[in-house]
């Protein structure tokens, strides 16, 4: 019975406990919520002015000798000493022999060409002076100035065609081509410098055999040089022929001016460029050196030039109206590294300047 009552008083302190504790907590007051304050990015902004923009297209190539031949022997024989010698790098002006082949043996030809040729003028002047008299002293004349250690000159016209049927029988047109032939080629012998330039590689030396048809190296003007660059397709309408160019080396402190000279036609399939070659010249530059720089294109009209990061989805741009971000399409005309040219913002458009992480259409902001 003791028993019946302890637990019977146990739970009647449970039940008032926890009455008391619900009339207690009944009597606070809820806790008041504070209101969330509303917080507004505060952005970078510019008002957009369209104006005249002068374009640079950025350019990088490889430099080109503007003018540069092959030479190659169209005679044989020795190569003989030269005053300068045959040897890459060295420098030649212009008309100065750079090879000399051995040419005895067509020389002694040459001149017994000739030596017959005089001897069958000599044979004919006794017809001349007794059928042609009015000739006569015309071949009298050429027969006397004839030096066969000099450049045949032109035969002595005819006054009539029975002269020169004449003359043709005699066999004299025909010697005269073949000497003429003779000559020309032993001009070959001699290979002068078609301009100011150097040596960029030499094949042979002094006292080897020259063949025909053979190798015997590269000239090439050392002042005057082409750079060929490739200019992406939809940029070349930017470009006009004559359009000044700076240009530098990554390995140099100088820098050079060109032109821009040809614009090539052809769109590499591969790359969907067009090559672009410029004429430059100037001291240190050389033959297969990389050069960057930057060619002046033409005026973009009513357009504005910003940091290519603020261009979302290649087409679109962020603009302020009514204290919030809204979505501007934009037709951009050109692409440099750091920035791009753009047309369709009005004048007095509010544009964001800065990127926003996580920017969205109606986001509010202020700007400072």
């Amino acid at each position: 019975m003791n028993r019946t009552i302890s637990v019977g008083l146990a739970f009647g302190f449970v039940v008032i406990a926890a009455i008391t504790a619900s009339f207690i907590s009944g009597m606070k007051k809820p806790a008041e919520r504070k209101p969330i304050e509303k917080v507004t990015k505060q952005v970078k902004s510019i008002t957009v002015k369209n104006e005249a923009i002068n374009t640079k297209l950025e350019i990088t190539g490889r430099l080109l000798a503007n003018q540069k031949v092959e030479l190659f022997a169209e005679v044989g024989g020795m190569l003989l000493p030269n005053g300068n010698r045959f040897k890459e790098g060295n420098y030649f002006q212009k008309g100065q022999p750079l090879i000399r082949i051995e040419n005895e043996e067509q020389k002694l030809n040459l001149l017994a060409q000739k030596s017959a040729l005089m001897n069958q003028i000599t044979l004919i002047l006794p017809d001349l002076k007794s059928d042609y008299p009015q000739s006569f002293p015309t071949w009298e004349t050429y027969l006397n100035q004839m030096d066969v250690n000099q450049k045949l000159q032109p035969l002595p016209k005819p006054v009539s065609d029975q002269e020169k049927y004449f003359i043709s029988a005699k066999n004299l047109y025909n010697l005269y081509y073949n000497i003429q032939s003779q000559e020309k080629r032993m001009e070959k012998y001699t290979i002068q410098a078609p301009f100011n330039g150097a040596l960029a590689a030499a094949n042979i030396t002094e006292g080897t055999v020259v063949r025909v048809g053979q190798k015997l190296g590269d000239f090439m003007n050392t002042w005057s040089y082409e750079l060929e660059a490739a200019i992406n397709e939809e940029d070349i309408e930017l470009l006009d022929i004559g359009s000044s160019v700076k240009l530098k080396s990554d390995n140099s402190k100088e820098t050079w001016v060109g032109k821009v000279s040809r614009i090539s036609k052809v769109v590499d399939p591969g790359t969907q460029t067009i090559k672009v070659f410029i004429s430059t010249s100037g001291n240190g530059l050389k033959e297969g050196m990389y050069l960057t720089g930057q060619v002046n294109g033409r005026k973009v009209d009513q357009a504005v030039e910003i940091p290519r990061t603020l261009l979302l989805e290649d087409n679109k741009v962020f603009v302020i109206e009514n204290s919030a971000l809204k979505m501007m399409e934009v037709d951009p005309i050109h692409y440099t590294t750091q920035t791009v040219v753009l047309k369709g913002l009005p004048d007095g458009t509010v544009l964001l300047d800065e990127s926003i992480a996580g920017g969205y259409e109606g986001m509010e902001v202020t700007t400072y």
